[in-house]
């Protein structure tokens, strides 16, 4: 008896350690939350869904504001929210840093060109999921970002710099910036997504200079193509160097269509597919462009179900 009674102590105490505490634990819905890194205050929202009762870990998808955007704006057009609640994953939306008298808040994705070029916000994101994670049972193994123009650009960052953090990166409209091309170093394995479309205006498909033709308070800098951003986290992977092509039915006549670029035999299991919307401009489709001078919006491709689908695909 004194022999069974100590073994279910152990096994109760063994069951009590793996059920990790949160403090001050969140309820359903969103929050505006605050956190201060490197002196700074930085803000997100986030969006707990009502998987988040049962009290298990879940995936975690950070979405990422392009310049001048907000977290807010990202949280109301794109639609993350619905699938979240659907399929039991939290969405974080981090605003980038703007000081006082600065017009719009950008991230720091390694151009070295924008106004907070100074401002660590690799950091304030890591620190972000850790914040999370106190709050909430989180799914350490399933962590996921993804991020339009800027915010893609950012993405790319992070996932050149943050090895073992994220389960899977998707940029939108966005290349990886000149300076940190040489030492982007993706871990392996690593979901990998891109979309980008071949008559973007400011970031050009084939590389180049951000934003030439174009001046709004864009920050410029230096980006390099589609083709050689999409290698890097290919190789990173051990896929085949060359993908599977095929182009998608068109299912609106909008002048648009779009290429699947699919890599195959990737090392543990890491899927690694880009597309390109021929003809389209700097939007994230099928929404429409938020400027007048970003070119053409397609609705032949949905970025949020393609990403959601490839990241958290329904269980």
């Amino acid at each position: 008896m004194k022999r069974l009674f100590l073994f279910s102590l152990v096994f109760l105490l063994a069951l009590t350690a793996c059920v990790r505490p949160q403090s001050n634990s969140l309820r359903l819905g969103n929050h505006d939350l605050l956190i201060t890194v490197d002196g700074l205050e930085r803000t997100y929202i986030l969006h707990v869904p009502p998987a988040a009762r049962r009290g298990k870990p879940l995936p975690l998808l950070i979405v990422l504001h392009g310049g001048g955007g907000s977290g807010k704006k990202m949280q109301r057009f794109l639609g993350f929210d619905d699938y979240a609640d659907e399929r039991s994953f939290y969405v974080a939306y981090p605003d980038s840093y703007r000081s006082s008298g600065q017009r719009a808040a950008h991230w720091n994705d390694g151009r070295g060109t924008e106004v907070t070029s100074g401002v660590d916000d690799v950091k304030f994101l890591l620190e972000m999921i850790a914040e999370i994670d106190r709050r909430v049972p989180l799914d350490e193994r399933r962590v996921y970002v993804t991020g339009a123009s800027n915010g893609g650009m950012m993405t790319y960052r992070l996932g050149c710099e943050t090895a073992g953090v994220f389960a899977g990166i998707a940029p939108v409209i966005a290349n990886i910036p000149e300076p940190i091309f040489e030492t982007c170093a993706p871990a392996a394995p690593l979901h990998f997504l891109a979309i980008n479309g071949s008559a973007d205006p400011l970031i050009p498909l084939e590389g180049g200079t951000v934003c030439e033709d174009i001046r709004f308070g864009c920050a410029g800098g230096k980006v390099v193509s589609q083709a050689a951003s999409v290698a890097k986290f290919s190789a990173a992977n051990g896929c085949d160097p060359m993908p599977q092509s095929v182009n998608l039915p068109v299912e609106a006549e909008d002048g648009t269509f779009v290429e699947q670029q699919t890599y195959l035999n990737c090392i543990g299991g890491a899927q690694v597919t880009a597309y390109i919307i021929h003809n389209g401009g700097h939007t994230w489709p099928p929404r429409p462009p938020q400027l007048p001078a970003a070119g053409a919006q397609s609705r032949n491709l949905d970025a949020t179900r393609r990403i959601v689908d490839a990241f958290l695909p329904q269980r």
